[in-house]
């Protein structure tokens, strides 16, 4: 008698491979559903750290905007001062000492000439982090090299090159006519020319909140006085000299330095 070997039943068989095709379709959905997981942490890290810079460089043009309000407050009395908070942990704040030259010449109409120059002047500069884009614009101020009374001796503004910049100087001056004087029978013009000089100060700290000190050090005046008129004008570098006082009357002409120190730390 032949014996004959007992076979699966078919319902078995095709129960095995329903439970292992059951088993594939989870692993398969398990992994989709992980790369999903890291792509969209990858893609919110991504966004968080996008957000967080550029409220961090909104912040410094607004504190920019604060800081030049405080070196125009320390400018009006010798020894005021004040500081701005910066937060630096995707950009930095910091000072650049420049090659730029301010100089100021009068020429008396029958006299000599006097001169009037600094040099190394300082700008002040916040650098965005990398993942912070945007547009050259001008916020407040002019690059005029004189202004008027109604305008600041600052110039705000926002630069875009080698990454994005909020930048402040004071590289101008300011011309004021304080009207015409009676002094021994003479009459006297009176010009008065302003100009804050800023002061490279000590820099500390590295990332992390920073505050930028500001301090009034010194308000230095001096005087000429051109009895048959004179010829003032001022140059920003090699640039080309602009007239800010052209009168041919008895002249006073009283420029003012005010010295003001920087400091980051």
């Amino acid at each position: 008698m032949k014996k004959h070997k007992k076979q699966r039943p078919l319902k078995q068989a095709t129960t095995s491979v329903r439970a292992i095709s059951t088993v594939i379709t989870t692993i398969i959905v398990t992994a989709v559903l992980l790369v999903i997981l890291v792509v969209a942490a990858f893609v919110s890290e991504n966004i968080l750290s996008l957000q967080l810079a550029s409220t961090e460089f909104d912040q410094a043009t607004t504190n920019m905007g604060l800081l030049d309000q405080v070196i125009q407050d320390a400018a009006l009395r010798q020894g005021a001062g004040g500081y701005v908070q910066f937060n630096q942990r995707t950009g930095g704040i910091g000072m650049n000492q420049t090659a730029n030259t301010l100089s100021i010449v009068a020429v008396a109409k029958y006299g000599n000439s006097t001169t009037w120059q600094w040099s190394s002047l300082l700008s002040l500069l916040y650098h965005g982090g990398s993942e912070v884009s945007g547009a050259a614009k001008d916020i407040s101020g002019t690059p005029d090299l004189n202004v008027s009374i109604s305008d600041p001796l600052s110039f705000l503004r926002v630069e875009v090159g080698q990454g994005i910049w909020v930048k402040l100087d004071y590289n101008r001056i300011r011309t004021i006519s304080m009207g015409t004087l009676i002094a021994n029978n003479s009459a006297y013009d009176f010009y008065d020319i302003t100009f804050i000089h800023l002061i490279k100060g000590t820099i500390s700290g590295g990332s992390g909140t920073v505050n930028v000190k500001v301090q009034n050090l010194n308000i230095n005046t001096t005087s000429i006085s051109c009895p048959n008129g004179v010829t003032v004008t001022a140059r920003l570098n090699a640039g080309q000299p602009i007239s800010v006082v052209s009168d041919p009357n008895s002249t006073v002409v009283m420029i003012t330095e005010i010295a003001t120190r920087v400091s980051i730390g």
